[in-house]
């Protein structure tokens, strides 16, 4: 039996005292405890895999190790689990009784909170009972009541004008003595003077953003990797395309930290735990004038808005409705392409649109009809070239498998008989058939003999288990096609197969299918068993 240990600190349980931990919750007071509990069920020769979330919230399931484990309970290497308490589990009420009752039951898996006596075998048929439900509740409430009192602690900071931004803006860095101190950078806040000085003059978003490319001003990405050595937040594009956009130039402008202003509560997450959040309206943040030096007056900077609310600022939507939306990429920068919905449905690079002049990107407005149309005739070639290749594999998986299962009966009787044979040999030796020297030879020779059947052995299991994933994940999609309309293209369709289609130009467009990967796997899986090509 393999049990896993689920073992969870968030930020709000540890965090405390001199170490920096919650000793009732630390993590090593956890394992103890477990480690304890299985002695009393009799079940110390168990196997124990621990899955540790340190500093991960119980609000939400997005934690590593525990995604790890509940990918191992769907593959069958976990037959048990053993928590300290439901917390641990999670604190969101629903959640929590999703796993209780659907998920864990479904997946045949034993769960055991410890301190919350609760365990699943003894709820086998029915639901967890009032006073679990009531517990798990609790604790839902419990994080909702520390995320209320951490807000209402920052709101007091921020009235205060204590700045808690991690982040400062591009012009801005901490003081070393006083993190929550901001001072002007000298090198970029000449960049942002650069920038309101230019809109001043009447410079439009587009003509800023043109002046900075071309004059090889930095971004504030590419300052920061020069200053710290530290990569770029999330940078997709080459060191070729790394420029100045519209949107960066306007973000700056509307920054009215460059007055000396702090501003903070901007945002709220949409509910506790969540990642979706919300803009707030400007009346309910916190603005505290005169926190820092500014970089620009606030009169500057209202001349500066008067001057951005004239200039011609184009959104094109991402997505609009488009089958392909978010899934057409520029061939050159890698970026996500727009879609726009005019009297023609184009497509067209907004990272060109936005930098200007200096990117290589094409200019093109691609018609976003013919691109569907050939995703649509890539698509059903990709099918059919699918069906070709899982159905030849199928074929020789049925021819071959008779004769590993006969190969693997014939290993595993021939260990037993060469275990035996060593047993007989070591008998013989106490008995006085042999002497020492001879035994200890027949001894080596049978165990290297039984090592090089183990392996080949092992070998042959592993090819089974290879065989039995990929198998499943033909039969995966092949569920998956089954309920889909092949008459045309349609959205379901491209978010189920398509991984990402690059428009590099009209000639010339890459589509990667989200199984492509699986018709590899099943071509190599057929030259091997079958020892020729299995496609044309």
């Amino acid at each position: 039996m393999i049990i896993a240990f689920y073992l969870r600190l968030s930020i709000a349980d540890g965090d405390l005292d001199k170490d920096n931990k919650d000793e009732s919750n630390s993590i090593e007071n956890q394992r103890i405890l477990l480690q304890s509990y299985l002695l009393t069920m009799e079940l110390s020769d168990a196997e124990v895999v621990e899955y540790i979330d340190d500093g991960y919230s119980g609000l939400n399931f997005n934690r590593p190790a525990f995604g790890r484990m509940i990918e191992d309970a769907k593959n069958g290497k976990v037959d048990m689990i053993l928590v300290k308490d439901l917390s641990r589990l999670g604190r969101d009420y629903i959640g929590v009784g999703d796993y209780l009752e659907q998920i864990f039951p479904v997946l045949g898996i034993r769960f055991v909170a410890v301190n919350s006596h609760y365990d699943s075998n003894n709820y086998i048929g029915r639901t967890m009972g009032l006073e679990m439900s009531m517990g798990n509740l609790i604790n839902t409430l419990y994080c909702k009541d520390i995320s209320k009192k951490l807000k209402t602690a920052l709101q007091t900071k921020w009235k205060q004008g204590v700045s808690t931004v991690g982040r400062l803006p591009f012009g801005y860095i901490k003081d070393k003595d006083d993190p929550h101190k901001w001072l002007i950078d000298p090198e970029a806040s000449k960049y942002v003077r650069l920038i309101f000085d230019l809109a001043l003059k009447g410079y439009s978003t587009k003509m800023i953003t043109e002046h900075l490319n071309e004059n090889k001003i930095p971004t504030p990405g590419q300052y920061r990797e020069m200053k710290t050595g530290g990569g770029a937040w999330s940078r997709v594009v080459s060191d070729e395309e790394w420029l100045w956009e519209i949107s960066k130039v306007w973000r700056i402008l509307k920054t009215y930290a460059y007055t000396g202003a702090l501003v903070q509560g901007q945002s709220s997450s949409v509910r506790v735990g969540g990642k979706e959040r919300r803009s707030i309206p400007k009346r309910d943040q916190f603005i505290v004038e005169n926190t820092h030096e500014g970089i620009v007056t606030k009169e500057e900077f209202e001349k500066a808005q008067c001057v951005f609310r004239n200039m011609n600022f184009n959104t094109i939507r991402k997505d609009g409705g488009h089958i392909l939306g978010g899934k057409v990429r520029c061939g050159n920068c890698n970026l996500l392409m727009l879609y726009q919905n005019t009297v023609e449905q184009v497509i067209l690079c907004r990272h060109k649109m936005s930098s200007g002049k200096m990117s290589l990107c094409s200019s093109m407005r691609y018609d976003a009809k013919r691109i569907e149309g050939q995703v649509w005739f890539a698509l059903r070639q990709q099918m059919a070239l699918f069906e070709k290749v899982t159905a030849l594999a199928e074929k020789v998986r049925a021819e071959s498998s008779t004769d590993l299962a006969a190969e693997k009966r014939e290993l595993s009787r021939t260990v037993e008989d060469r275990k035996a044979a060593r047993v007989r040999a070591y008998e013989n030796y106490v008995e006085g058939h042999l002497d020492k020297d001879q035994y200890l030879r027949q001894k080596n020779q049978l165990t290297d003999e039984i090592q090089k059947l183990n392996y080949r052995l092992a070998f042959l299991n592993g090819e089974t288990d290879t065989a039995d994933e990929l198998f499943h994940d033909i039969s995966e999609v092949k569920k998956t096609s089954e309920n889909m309309r092949f008459d045309k293209l349609t959205r379901e369709a491209v978010q189920a197969f398509v991984d990402v289609v690059y428009v590099h130009d009209v000639e010339r467009i890459e589509i990667k299918f989200l199984f492509d990967d699986l018709i590899e796997r099943t071509v190599a899986y057929t030259e091997e068993h079958q020892g020729a090509p299995a496609a044309e």
